[in-house]
């Protein structure tokens, strides 16, 4: 298993199968994205109200558990995605992704 959240107003936090700690970028379009060895890609954004949004873009192997924080809770300021179920050995990290012509990427 695997949490994705963002911590502070600069950091992607990943804890569990693969542990890490991410500086965000905030040079894309809408936000940083997290390539997984599994095959799940989710962008995750800090927002003006101050929160932490997640965003999937594509579901690789595994369950998925998301979980979305209010945008009124000082406590609680930003989504939480979980991975369970799939064998994750690396994660990227970046701002850019690409398809074929024509593919749907959101």
């Amino acid at each position: 298993m695997i949490k994705i959240y963002g911590a502070s107003d600069d950091l992607i936090e990943l804890k569990g199968d693969v542990t890490e700690e991410f500086p965000f970028t905030d040079k894309g379009e809408s936000g940083d994205l997290l390539a997984f060895s599994n095959g799940t890609v989710l962008r995750i954004d800090y927002t003006d109200p101050g929160v932490w949004r997640i965003t999937p873009v594509i579901h690789g192997v595994g369950r998925f558990v998301f979980t979305q924080c209010p945008e009124d809770d000082d406590n609680n300021y930003s989504d939480t995605a979980e991975i369970h179920d799939a064998d994750i050995t690396w994660v990227v990290h970046g701002i850019a992704l690409a398809g074929p012509p024509g593919a749907r990427v959101r």
